[in-house]
C-alpha cells in the first residue's frame, strides 16, 4: 500500500513540475546595458537602436548612490570572479585609464566626483523569468558592474569609445537592513535581449497564439491601440518588392510577394523597464513595463514585429 501511495505522489509531483515548466522558464543571463545616449545629449534625438537611455540627472544620481556606499565601505566590492578587491585598486585603475587614453591626471580625492557623469553602462548578471502562460517577463538581479565609458567621438562607430569595468556588486552578500526607501529611476531603459534555446520557441509560439486569438492585447509600438483586428493580422506578413524583366516587352516590371512571419523568426525582444536601487544594500530592482518582439531581416539589424506588449498589470 505504501508503495502505491509513493508512486501516486511521484506521478503527481512530476505532473506539477511538467505544468510549471510549461508556464515559465527562468534563464540565467548576462546583459550589458548602456545608459548614455550621445544623440539625446547633443541633438535631443533619442536613438534606442544603439544606445539605451537615462537622462543626465538619473544617470548621475544612480552612480552617486553606488559610489557613496562604496566609498564609505558599507558594501564590499569584487572582481568578476567574485574575489574581493580594495577601493585603492579601483582608484588606481581609474587614474591609469584616464592618463593612458586622455592624458588627464586625476587626484585620488576627487576621482569619484570626476567620473560620476561618465558611468554610462552596466553589466548585469540576472535571472529572467519568461512566463509562457501570460507572456510576461520579470527579472531578478544577482550582480552588476558599473562601467566608465569615455567617448572619443560621437560618430556611431564601434571604436568611438573606451570602457573600463569598475567593480562588481553582489547585493545578496550584504547584512544591512533592507527597510529603506529606494531611489527610483523614472526614465524607461530600453534593453535588448536575444532569445535563445530553450526560451525562444515556446515563448514566441505562445506570444503569436495569444495575439492572434485576442488573449493578449497588442498595441502599436508607440503604445496606441490598433484600429481593427485585421491591422494586427497584417503584421504577421512581410511584403517583398522586387523587379522582374519582361523579355517580351523589354520592360522592367515591379512585383510583390508575401511571406509569413513565424515564431522562430522572433529571435530578440527590446524590453522597456524602470529601475530602482536600495541605497544601503545597493540592490538594483528592474520593473519590466513592456517589450517589443524583433525579428532579424539582415546580418546587422533587427526589425520590429510592430507590436508593443505590456507586461502583466501594466496596462
Amino acid at each position: 500500500m505504501k508503495k502505491i501511495i509513493l508512486i501516486i505522489l511521484l506521478i503527481a509531483s512530476f505532473g506539477v513540475c511538467a505544468q510549471s515548466f510549461g508556464e515559465y522558464s527562468i534563464e540565467h543571463e548576462f546583459h550589458q546595458v548602456g545608459v548614455f545616449n550621445p544623440q539625446w545629449e547633443i541633438d535631443h534625438v533619442l536613438n534606442p537602436v544603439k544606445y539605451e537611455h537615462l537622462t543626465g540627472y538619473f544617470r548621475d544620481e544612480l552612480a552617486g548612490v553606488i559610489f557613496s556606499a562604496v566609498e564609505q565601505k558599507r558594501v564590499k566590492i569584487y572582481n568578476e570572479r567574485k574575489r574581493e578587491i580594495s577601493l585603492d585598486s579601483v582608484i588606481n585603475n581609474i587614474i591609469a585609464f584616464e592618463k593612458e587614453h586622455f592624458n588627464i591626471t586625476v587626484g585620488k580625492d576627487s576621482i569619484f566626483s570626476y567620473i560620476k557623469k561618465y558611468v554610462s553602462a552596466y553589466q548585469f548578471e540576472e535571472f529572467v523569468d519568461y512566463n509562457y502562460k501570460n507572456v510576461s517577463i520579470s527579472k531578478k538581479i544577482k550582480a552588476y558592474c558599473p562601467y566608465l565609458v569615455r567617448y572619443k567621438a560621437f560618430n556611431g562607430e564601434k571604436n568611438d569609445s573606451v570602457q573600463l569595468p569598475l567593480f562588481w556588486i553582489f547585493p545578496e552578500d550584504g547584512n544591512i537592513e533592507n527597510d529603506v526607501e529606494r531611489f527610483y529611476i523614472y526614465d524607461t531603459v530600453l534593453s535588448l535581449h536575444e532569445l535563445k534555446y530553450p526560451v525562444q520557441m515556446p515563448f514566441a509560439s505562445s506570444l503569436f497564439s495569444k495575439i492572434k486569438n485576442g488573449e493578449v492585447k497588442a498595441f502599436k509600438i508607440n503604445g496606441e491601440e490598433f484600429p481593427t483586428k485585421k491591422d494586427i493580422d497584417n503584421l504577421f506578413f512581410i511584403e517583398n518588392n522586387f523587379v522582374v524583366y519582361d523579355e517580351d516587352t523589354g520592360v522592367e516590371v515591379s512585383q510583390k510577394s508575401y511571406s509569413d512571419i513565424v515564431p522562430e523568426d522572433i529571435i530578440a525582444i527590446r524590453i522597456g523597464e524602470n529601475w530602482s536601487i536600495n541605497p544601503n544594500t545597493l540592490e538594483i530592482f528592474k520593473s519590466v513595463q513592456y517589450y517589443l518582439p524583433l525579428y532579424k531581416y539582415d546580418e546587422e539589424h533587427f526589425s520590429q514585429l510592430g507590436v508593443r506588449i505590456y507586461n502583466k498589470s501594466q496596462k
